[in-house]
Formats: C-alpha cells, sequence, structure tokens
C-alpha cells in the first residue's frame, strides 16, 4: 500500500514478551550501567549519585581499554 513498507505488521511481540511486561517485577530502580568487567551484566541504582559512581568506573575501563566515541 505504501512504497517502502512492508505488507504486514513489522514486528509483533510474542505472548511471552506481552507476559512479560504485564507481570514485570516491581523495584525501585531507575539507573542502569553496564559493568566495568565487561561481563554484559548491569549495575541497577535507585540514586543518581549512585549510578555516577558506577558510570564512572564504566568510563574508567572504557578509557583504559581505549575504547573512545
Amino acid at each position: 500500500k505504501y512504497s517502502g513498507l512492508p505488507p504486514g505488521p513489522v514486528r509483533c511481540p510474542s505472548k511471552p514478551a506481552l507476559e512479560a511486561v504485564l507481570n514485570a517485577e516491581k523495584h525501585d530502580y531507575i539507573f542502569f550501567v553496564a559493568k566495568a568487567d565487561f561481563s554484559g551484566y548491569h549495575h541497577f541504582s535507585r540514586t543518581l549519585s549512585e549510578h555516577n559512581r558506577y558510570a564512572a568506573a564504566y568510563r574508567r575501563e572504557l578509557n583504559k581499554r581505549r575504547i573512545y566515541q
């Protein structure tokens, strides 16, 4: 119908994805940043100051590894 768009929905979420959203875990975390050990895990924080400490550690590790934006 419209040039450049597929004929159907671009993406339909799966039933487990919808259930995960509807039954999300309750928590107080509002910030997250990747762990500085590059493990693929994250630090979750309740306060900005806590988040800033984790973010600074991550930036230090990026600089140490010479990974720049």
